[in-house]
């Protein structure tokens, strides 16, 4: 599920993830990606990559990651790119970073 929350951020990308509670994940390629723990076990994960866009907006690529890759050099996983989970956490990460900009008084 992809989703552009529109800026002025109060914050870069990389410090709200943190704080929604998700750990970075560098791959070889580079490409940073961030992913945050459904229950007590490594599987499912949520897992998300986030880039910050030239006009102060945020852009988040949000998937659940069901399992890891099943045999050695594969990337593909069981990923679940839709649904009320992937939905709920979405809104979930939109109301957090919408707060941050817009506090309640």
């Amino acid at each position: 599920m992809n989703y552009t929350i529109p800026g002025p951020l109060s914050d870069h990308a990389r410090n709200i993830m943190r704080q929604l509670g998700y750990g970075e994940q560098q791959k070889r390629s580079g490409q940073l990606s961030y992913a945050k723990r459904i229950s007590g076990g490594d599987f499912p994960r949520y897992h998300a990559y986030v880039e910050n866009l030239a006009e102060g907006s945020m852009q988040v690529n949000l998937h659940i990651d069901q399992k890891a890759a099943t045999y050695e050099g594969s990337h593909a996983h069981s990923g679940e790119y839709e649904g009320p989970l992937v939905e709920q956490e979405m809104n979930r990460i939109v109301w957090f970073v919408q707060s941050l900009s817009h506090p309640q008084q």
